[in-house]
């Protein structure tokens, strides 16, 4: 385990937690694209949840093997948070945390689960969002489109539109940031 809370998870780091969410000692948790979804949109908004209230939205009640690793996985996630903010701090460019899927034999990017984090976290504090101007509110578009992509059987939107509201992610992100660091 890192003692430096903001070195950013390396990749065995991260395959380990994603391992964890998805087990069943953390039965019903966000896989990992989804937490860190959730994350960033606690980091965009700039929200006061404590630790122990968006580590139970993650994560539920997990059944952990010892203290040892709940310290790695709390500590997994607290970097996870602190390099998103790290990265909206400094103003470079943002990246969501996606998953890659296989799909009739090719290799897909699936940010579907991240969306669907993001609008989780803004749902359960609408109340913060809720004060979001008006003429702000279609950042949140294309978030929103894409993560209502798995509550659809059949999907109304063509591959077009898909890689549209994709390439609105990380501007959609920096503006919602820039717009919580004023207000």
């Amino acid at each position: 385990m890192s003692s430096e809370r903001n070195s950013p998870l390396s990749e065995d780091e991260l395959a380990a937690l994603d391992h964890f969410l998805l087990s069943e000692s953390c039965y019903g948790a966000m896989p990992i694209d989804e937490a860190h979804g959730y994350l960033s949109a606690l980091v965009v908004s700039r929200n006061r949840a404590s630790q122990n209230e968006w580590l139970s939205a993650i994560w539920g009640s997990p059944e952990f093997a010892d203290n040892n690793e709940q310290a790695r996985m709390t500590d997994s996630l607290l970097r996870m948070r602190n390099e998103i903010a790290a990265v909206l701090e400094a103003g470079h460019p943002y990246e969501p945390l996606i998953i890659e899927e296989e799909e009739d034999g090719e290799v897909v990017e699936a940010y579907e689960g991240w969306c669907l984090g993001f609008i989780h976290a803004v749902a359960d504090h609408q109340e913060s969002w809720d004060r979001l101007a008006k003429n702000e509110q279609e950042l949140l578009t294309p978030i929103a489109k894409i993560a209502l992509l798995l509550n659809e059987e059949e999907p109304e939107m063509d591959d077009e539109e898909y890689e549209a509201c994709i390439e609105l992610l990380p501007g959609a992100v920096a503006g919602l940031y820039a717009y919580w660091a004023v207000h």
